[in-house]
């Protein structure tokens, strides 16, 4: 009787053994059907996020060979982005973003983006004012106390490069942003200059400031929610992003053929004014997206690019940015970084160059000018 026992539960393993392994073979065969199903279910289809792998449709830009054969003739070493008619038609890398190591220039190239800065920052101020976050005809003193108290100055005199105040070397021992701004209050306010025009990183740096305490975040939560997530950019951040670190490149003097490395210095002082690495690309689509009114309403978009009679502000300055007649100008040059870009109703040209002659002549934007006029045959008035 024990024995038959025996036997009985010999059985059993047996087919318990078997019916596991049946069950796993079913298992397997069930994910693999999943799998090719799931392959077909989206072989063919767009990617959601189309804006992030945007590529140049360089066959529908007749100018491109001529660009390109400028630039490698100039030995131009940098980027160029070209948007025609709302479309990217093309993005070139030239030369390297670090010659010590050999790494060459591709479209994740990053570019420290100097004064620039000041029209990420201007769109970040109109956002906000839309918001009606900031008032611009507010005395500083309401988001920064007691920041000027004998000459009063307005968001708008900042925004305009009116305030008068001093230039100032940023005391190296005050650190970040509240640093710089302690330095801006000791310097005070030049009389002379009180409510008259004079370009000034101090006016964009004191903004930066106003909108962290108007916002109660810090000037990069702002920047990546107003400008970077809104605008669908990839390669654009505060220096101190170790995500885009290796894409950043290294500025050079260049001297008779040698390249000096120019290490950037004080950028915890600069935000609203220089310490942001942007690429081409995105210099490109960032302008795109504010001129096809993605950014602002449709109302401050044109406001902001009024010109000639339509012109509401006191010059062609406003928010950042040059708006001219027939054409706008983006503009900024930081540690031997050169970033510049043109656009009117046709193009967005955006370049940039990492490798700046000594003595510095203007040559990015002497190579933008030739390409914009003479082979894109667009005005510059």
């Amino acid at each position: 009787m024990k024995r038959s026992y025996k036997y009985l539960i010999c059985i059993l393993v047996v087919f318990v053994i078997i019916f596991g392994i049946a069950q796993l073979k079913n298992l397997h065969d069930k994910k693999d059907t999943i799998t090719k199903e799931n392959k077909q279910s989206y072989k063919g289809q767009k990617p959601k996020n189309k804006q992030d792998i945007d590529k140049p449709n360089t066959k529908s830009f007749s100018k491109y060979k001529d660009i390109d054969r400028y630039l490698k003739k100039r030995n131009f070493n940098g980027n160029i982005t070209v948007y025609k008619d709302n479309k990217l038609v093309m993005s070139n890398s030239y030369g390297y973003r670090d010659f010590e190591n050999g790494i060459k220039n591709d479209s994740k190239s990053m570019y420290l983006i100097g004064s620039a800065n000041k029209f990420i920052t201007g769109l970040m101020l109109r956002q906000l004012e839309e918001k009606g976050i900031i008032n611009l005809n507010d005395n500083v003193n309401k988001y920064i106390p007691n920041f000027q108290n004998k000459y009063p100055i307005t968001i708008k005199d900042l925004m305009l490069h009116r305030s008068g105040l001093a230039k100032t070397n940023l005391i190296p021992y005050y650190y970040g942003l509240d640093g710089a701004i302690e330095s801006i209050k000791l310097r005070g306010v030049v009389l002379n200059r009180y409510h008259q025009y004079n370009y000034n990183d101090v006016n964009y740096i004191t903004i930066a400031k106003v909108i962290e305490n108007a916002t109660k975040k810090s000037f990069e939560e702002n920047l990546n929610e107003l400008i970077i997530k809104k605008a669908h950019l990839k390669y654009t951040a505060r220096y101190t992003s170790a995500k885009h670190s290796k894409y950043m490149v290294n500025g050079y003097k260049s001297i008779k053929n040698q390249y000096i490395y120019t290490q950037p210095k004080n950028l915890d002082k600069y935000d609203g004014a220089g310490n942001i690495y942007i690429s081409t690309d995105d210099m490109a689509k960032l302008i795109n997206k504010f001129k096809s009114g993605q950014m602002l309403s449709s109302s401050s978009t044109a406001n902001l690019l009024s010109a000639g009679n339509n012109n509401i502000y006191p010059s062609s300055y406003r928010y950042g940015f040059y708006s001219y007649l027939n054409y706008q100008r983006y503009r900024g040059v930081f540690y031997q970084n050169d970033i510049i870009s043109y656009s009117n109703n046709r193009y967005i040209v955006s370049i940039a160059s990492n490798k700046l002659s000594e003595p510095y002549q203007q040559e990015t934007e002497k190579s933008l000018k030739y390409i914009y006029i003479n082979i894109l045959k667009q005005q510059l008035t």
